[in-house]
């Protein structure tokens, strides 16, 4: 039995070398040189981020009123008895300011309706002074309906508010429950796990509805297995909204957008008449950053925050390297040296080093030193092949990574005859086995 084992395993081997320890050979490979000099791509660690300030809007000196602001005003003897005191709003509040009076909300057409007044007043762009100015002007000089001393104040209870949708993929709704955002070390976004992310819904208040608030109501800035940019999708409403007449409706319209990517994991079904923002978060070294605009960076009803899961980013390996599908940084470079010590590979090691046979592999003296990397560049297959010895002594060698490449170790015709005769000593097989 013993001897039956030897010679299954001798002519294992040499079936491999008769084979050949190549999967490509050498004439069909290209020098990295070569192929760093006309493919590499940008360097991420030498990316630049912008301000992330600039996805604020620009606040203006004063708030001016609009169409759905709720307004506390209070006249004595029209909306309240003089005796009483008025009505107190947000006491308490983290976010509100306190106000007072009686609410009464702008209409679409910027206006207010008061009681006593046979006209509404005009109020929108302006602020709360100017409002009590021209509301005090109705009831004392144009009708007399109160006397000029009239205790009248006007103060802000509710801002209006603008529905936008935020989509991330970055992002799981366990992640927003717990306030996290540590999806990246799991690793299971890159094999489709929690791609699909989640949608919220958010209510924006005015001068708050920006790009930078959104992000900081649902987890903060992109995490790092999202792509390094924010994509808005402006008029976000389907054919299928619009029919429904569901434009009259912002805040139906946006939890029907949320309600269908938590269950479809989909945003293709909105309108192809989109207007689309992409806003980079990193930029090349001496690239021009966005040059962004308060307009810019200002939602409304009906837009939706887009972050991007970038699951695609990944290498794979293989060969003598236990196969698997590694994430590449998002923030900083990946050579192959760190690409293959990430996937538990050994690099520069010496002679004489040999697997566990415990583990079930064939002990060898020589390690594989045999890299090849192959890359799609324009539609055709690229082998690059780095040994690891000149990959040690020359920085060149040690090309970046890149989203899609196959690393593979293998042994060369030399390490794998080498090795053969060393199992068949280890094994003690002699030509007598083979008959």
């Amino acid at each position: 039995m013993k001897k039956t084992i030897k010679t299954f395993l001798a002519c294992l081997l040499v079936c491999g070398v008769a084979g050949g320890c190549m999967s490509i050979p050498n004439s069909e490979t290209v020098s990295p040189k070569y192929f760093k000099n006309k493919s590499q791509g940008a360097v991420r660690s030498e990316m630049e981020q912008i301000n992330f300030v600039k996805l604020r809007m620009d606040k203006p000196a004063e708030e001016l009123l609009g169409p759905n602001d709720v307004l506390g005003i209070y006249i004595a003897g029209i909306t309240g008895n003089p005796e009483d005191a008025p009505p107190i709003h947000n006491i308490g509040s983290a976010t509100d300011r306190p106000a007072s009076g009686y609410p009464y909300v702008v209409r679409s057409d910027g206006t207010l309706s008061l009681p006593m007044l046979t006209e509404p007043i005009y109020v929108e762009g302006m602020t709360l002074i100017q409002a009590e100015e021209a509301i005090r002007s109705a009831y004392t000089l144009k009708r007399e309906i109160v006397r000029p001393d009239a205790n009248i104040s006007v103060s802000l209870i509710k801002p209006r508010t603008y529905h936008v949708t935020v989509i991330r993929e970055d992002i799981t709704g366990e992640d927003l429950r717990s306030g996290s955002n540590n999806s990246y070390n799991r690793g299971a976004s890159y094999m489709g796990g929690i791609a699909r992310g989640t949608a919220k819904t958010l209510e924006l208040p005015a001068y708050r509805n920006d790009i930078l608030e959104a992000l900081s109501l649902t987890g903060g800035l992109p995490g790092l297995n999202a792509k390094n940019e924010v994509v808005i999708l402006r008029k976000a409403y389907s054919d299928e909204f619009s029919s429904k007449d569901y434009m009259n409706d912002n805040g139906y319209a946006m939890s029907e957008v949320e309600r269908r990517y938590n269950e479809t994991g989909q945003i293709n079904n909105l309108n192809e008449d989109l207007g689309v923002l992409r806003i980079p978060l990193r930029v090349a070294p001496g690239e021009q950053p966005p040059q962004l605009t308060s307009e810019d960076v200002t939602l409304y009803d009906g837009d939706v925050v887009y972050i991007q899961s970038r699951e695609a980013e990944v290498y794979y390996t293989g060969g003598l390297l236990k196969g698997g599908v590694y994430p590449i940084p998002r923030d900083y470079d990946l050579d192959v040296m760190g690409a293959i010590a990430t996937a538990g590979g050994t690099v520069g090691a010496a002679a004489g080093s040999s697997y566990s046979e415990a583990n079930g592999k064939v002990s060898s003296i020589l390690p594989a030193s045999r890299i090849l990397v192959l890359r799609e560049v324009n539609g055709r297959q690229y082998a690059i092949q780095i040994r690891q010895r000149e990959m040690l002594r020359d920085p060149s060698q040690r090309i970046l990574v890149e989203p899609n490449d196959v690393i593979l170790v293998e042994y060369t015709t030399v390490e794998l005859w080498f090795n053969l005769f060393y199992n068949m000593l280890s094994f003690r097989i002699t030509p007598n086995d083979f008959k």
